[in-house]
């Protein structure tokens, strides 16, 4: 059930995303051709465009990017043992879901802050425009907890067995 929801999610992230990038390629590509050819900038398109390239990446890191198709550091992976691989496992999905959960309230804090500042040209209120960031940490606090929580009572041998450690992790999000 839980798995089920998660790939209903994810799928919806991914189509929300993917639907983000072309309205940002056809503002852009408005943009440009309003300045270019006609002559006649558009003001807003500029900002427009950054917005929602901003909302489509960290939609997209949330809730679609698997672990694997992050950048990983893993000469300490490769020479441990199955049993140290999973404490790395862990210690990662503990430590990094604790960070951001710290985090949160004061990123939360800060960009509630920004309710008193406005985009240029369309005037948006920055708390709008910056609060997919407390999307995106919440998402991961939930994913590396998932993470960790399969590390400790999951099938953690399959988890660890060749190869990178997010290649083999099999959480409910990541």
């Amino acid at each position: 059930m839980l798995r089920r929801a998660f790939d209903i999610l994810r799928s919806t992230a991914e189509a929300v995303s993917a639907l983000l990038l072309a309205a940002t390629f056809t503002v852009t590509l408005a943009g440009v051709f309003m300045r270019y050819v006609m002559n006649r900038p558009i003001s807003w398109a500029d900002e427009l465009g950054m917005i929602m390239l901003i909302w489509a990446m960290f939609i997209a890191d949330s809730f679609v990017t698997k672990d694997k198709d992050h950048v990983a550091f893993d000469i300490v992976w490769d020479i441990a043992s199955p049993r140290a691989r999973r404490v790395i496992l862990i210690l990662q999905g503990a430590l990094f879901a604790a960070i951001f959960a710290y985090a949160w309230p004061l990123v939360a804090d800060y960009i509630l802050f920004l309710w008193r500042e406005r985009t240029s040209a369309l005037e948006w209120r920055l708390d709008f425009v910056y609060s997919c960031f407390l999307i995106y940490i919440a998402a991961w606090v939930v994913r590396l907890a998932f993470k960790c929580y399969d590390a400790i009572f999951g099938d953690w041998r399959a988890q660890v067995r060749d190869g990178d450690p997010a290649d083999q992790t099999n959480n409910l999000i990541g």
